[in-house]
C-alpha cells in the first residue's frame, strides 16, 4: 500500500470530536433537571419582584390620592377611579397628574398592579379596624383572588393571604385645611367689618367684599375654601336692629350646617360697630349743634339741614334715624335696640325722648 493509500484510508475512520448519542441524551437529562429545579426560584423571584413593585405603587397612588385631595377638596369619585390621577376629571382645583408614569399608557399604570390586573378603589370604606380610611386602595396579589375585602363590603386592613391593601387617610390633609380655613375666615371676618363701618350694613356675599375690602387672589380663590366651596355668610337677628352675620366655610365635609358641627365659622355682630359709627356721628352732630347757635326745631331730617351736616348724618351706626331732645338740643340714638324710650343702650347712654 502506497503513503498515499494509507492517508486516505486514515481520513475516513471516525473522528472523536463530536458527541455521541448517550452523551447527548445525559446532556439533556441534567439541562432538564436543572431547570426544572431553577424555574420556580425564577418565578418566585418574579412574583416577588412584581409584588415589591405593587407595594410602590400603591404607596405613590395613595400619595396622589392624598394631594389629589389637597388641590381639589375632594377624593375621586369610584366612577372617576384612580384614571382622575393622571387625567383630569373636570374637577375645580385639579392640578396633576398625580403619579408619574414611565411607560406609555399613564392610565393603565395608575389603575393595574405590576401583575397586570386591576386595582380595586373603594371610597369611604368600611373597615377594620373601623373608620381608619377614607379610601383604599387594594391589589389581589399573586394569585389574583381579593381576599382581603370587596368595594361594598369589609376590609381586613392588614390584608389577608398575599393581597396588598393600602388605606388612604385624609386626616393629616384636613387637619392643614382646617387650619387654613380658620386663617381665611378671620380674614373676611376682618374685611365684613371695615365693609360695615363705611356702608353700615353687611354684605350680602363674600363677593360683595373684592375689591375695595378684599383681594380675590388668582380665579378668586379667596372667596373658595379649602375644600372648593365657595364661603357663605348669613344674617341672624338678635334685637331690635341689631344683626349678627355668620361667615364661614362648610368645613370637611362640604355640606352647609349653618356654622354648627365641622363648618368653621366667625360671627360678627353689628353692636360693638354700629356703636362706634353711632358714637363718631353723635359726637360731630352735636358739636355742630353747639357751634350753630340755630333754633332748632326738634325734627332732626330737618335740623341736620340746617346744620349744615351731610345726609350720612340722618342716620346712626345701626340705619336708623338720629332723633333730637330740646332744651338741652340733645342730639342722640335709640340703639341697638331701636326703642328710643328705652335709653339704656342709647347714644348717649340715659338720653332719650
Amino acid at each position: 500500500m502506497t503513503r498515499r493509500s494509507e492517508q486516505r484510508r486514515a481520513a475516513w475512520r471516525p473522528g472523536r470530536d463530536g458527541f455521541t448519542l448517550v452523551e447527548i441524551i445525559v446532556a439533556v437529562a441534567i439541562i432538564a433537571v436543572l431547570a426544572g429545579a431553577i424555574t420556580p426560584m425564577v418565578f418566585k423571584e418574579l412574583m416577588s419582584a412584581r409584588e415589591s413593585a405593587t407595594e410602590r405603587e400603591l404607596a405613590a397612588l395613595a400619595d396622589g390620592l392624598s394631594d389629589f385631595y389637597a388641590d381639589t377638596g375632594r377624593l375621586p369619585t369610584e366612577g372617576e377611579g384612580l384614571a382622575a390621577l393622571v387625567a383630569d376629571p373636570g374637577v375645580a382645583g385639579w392640578q396633576g397628574p398625580y403619579v408619574m408614569s414611565d411607560q406609555g399608557d399613564p392610565v393603565r399604570e395608575a389603575t393595574n398592579d405590576a401583575f397586570s390586573r386591576a386595582y380595586v378603589y373603594d371610597l369611604d370604606p368600611s373597615t377594620s379596624p373601623a373608620d381608619v380610611a377614607d379610601a383604599v386602595v387594594a391589589s389581589a396579589g399573586v394569585d389574583g383572588t381579593l381576599e382581603a375585602g370587596s368595594a361594598g363590603g369589609t376590609w381586613t386592613l392588614a390584608g389577608a393571604g398575599d393581597d396588598l391593601v393600602q388605606a388612604v387617610s385624609i386626616g393629616p390633609v384636613d387637619r392643614e385645611k382646617l387650619a387654613e380655613a380658620e386663617s381665611e375666615v378671620l380674614a373676611l371676618a376682618d374685611a365684613i367689618r371695615a365693609y360695615y363701618k363705611d356702608r353700615n350694613a353687611f354684605p350680602a356675599s363674600v363677593a360683595d367684599l373684592t375689591p375695595d375690602y378684599l383681594d380675590a387672589g388668582v380665579a378668586g380663590d379667596a372667596l373658595i375654601d379649602p375644600w372648593n366651596q365657595g364661603y357663605l355668610v348669613s344674617a341672624n337677628p338678635l334685637y331690635g336692629v341689631a344683626v349678627e352675620l355668620n361667615v364661614r366655610s362648610r368645613g370637611p365635609d362640604r355640606a352647609d350646617d349653618g356654622g354648627g358641627d365641622d363648618d368653621i365659622a366667625v360671627t360678627v355682630s353689628n353692636v360693638p360697630l354700629g356703636r362706634e359709627i353711632t358714637t363718631w356721628k353723635q359726637e360731630i352732630a352735636q358739636d355742630a349743634v353747639l357751634a350753630s347757635g340755630a333754633v332748632l326745631t326738634g325734627v332732626w331730617l330737618n335740623d341736620r339741614h340746617a346744620l349744615g351736616l351731610p345726609a350720612t348724618f340722618d342716620v346712626d351706626g345701626w340705619g336708623q334715624p338720629f332723633a333730637i331732645r330740646l332744651a338741652p338740643d340733645i342730639v342722640y340714638s335709640a340703639g341697638p335696640d331701636g326703642v328710643a324710650a328705652q335709653p339704656l343702650d342709647n347714644v348717649p347712654a340715659g338720653v332719650g325722648p
